[in-house]
């Protein structure tokens, strides 16, 4: 009997991406066993798009935004039920015909050749530049395959941290427990153009570099970076997290004055909330989609 594979997909007002995403599934040589799609209450079409257009997706619709921290804990959750392997997804990916063949022939081979035990595989993207598995230091849930048995073992995801870096703790509590990480360079999984990502490009202080826009997003990235950091011990990490807040706080203050106090608040106070250990959904960054679901009802 062949193993059974489960792709788990996190949306949040995405429908479009998302179901372009659903057709790239349907045309797979391999195909998946079983697609969850776990919808973060959104307010777009996203629930009759699935519902109307790909009945066969077991979708969960969320009765609120719990993150892709909450996202990806249940989408796994249910996938542990019934497969033998997990694939990971957001929603704003393109997958070539034969990605999921390939990631999992490639898990298979690793398995049987690594010396050391496999924990994840992961898909690239289109311009990956070595065309051999190489071994990478995190996965992130983007197309990313692991078996169901190693969430046996080590447990789900935390839902502590919101959004953003629940599968950097992951992936440190598999290396804990002596498992790798590798690219599989024949599996393609490639992030589509958004034109708002939240994210801007900057010269910080004679570097290149990217910073989210919003202060909730600054928030829980600098807060759960140094959360994770400290708990696993991480010095030499910690410190960088520390250094590059810093040098954010003082690009925001130089090119944005008074405007960017929100945003440097935000920083700072995610970088006092990492170190106390207040983790969860703050009230005070909550994101603008959440206030408006709040005053619409």
């Amino acid at each position: 009997m062949s193993e059974k594979l489960c792709v788990v997909i996190v949306t949040f007002n995405n429908a479009g991406m998302l179901s372009d995403l659903l057709n790239d599934l349907r045309i797979q040589s391999r195909l998946p066993d079983e697609v969850i799609v776990v919808d973060n209450a959104s307010l777009d079409q996203t629930e009759s798009v699935v519902k109307i257009n790909y009945p066969a997706v077991n979708y969960i619709k969320l009765i609120q935004n719990l993150g892709s921290a909450g996202g990806f804990y249940e989408g796994i959750k249910r996938a542990a039920e019934s497969s033998d392997f997990i694939y990971t997804l957001d929603d704003d990916v393109c997958l070539k015909p034969d990605t999921l063949s390939e990631i999992v022939k490639g898990f298979q081979l690793l398995e049987r050749s690594s010396p050391s035990r496999v924990g994840a595989v992961r898909s690239v993207g289109e311009r990956h530049p070595v065309d051999v598995p190489t071994r990478l230091d995190i996965c992130s849930w983007r197309g990313t395959l692991f078996k169901t048995s190693i969430v046996r073992e080590a447990g789900l995801p935390s839902t502590n941290y919101f959004l953003y870096g629940e599968d950097l703790e992951y992936s440190l509590r598999l290396i804990r427990t002596g498992y790798s990480f590798f690219w599989i360079p024949t599996s393609i999984c490639q992030e589509r153009h958004r034109d708002q990502d939240g994210k801007t490009h900057a010269n910080i202080l004679g570097k290149k570099g990217v910073r989210y826009e919003d202060p909730f997003r600054l928030y829980y990235a600098f807060r759960n970076e140094i959360s994770i950091y400290k708990q696993y011990h991480l010095i030499f990490k910690l410190f960088q997290t520390f250094m590059y807040a810093a040098k954010v706080v003082l690009w925001i203050m130089i090119t944005e004055g008074e405007i960017g106090q929100g945003a440097v608040r935000a920083v700072t106070n995610g970088v006092i909330d990492g170190l106390s250990g207040r983790l969860g959904k703050s009230l005070s960054y909550t994101p603008p989609q959440d206030l408006n679901r709040l005053k619409c009802r």
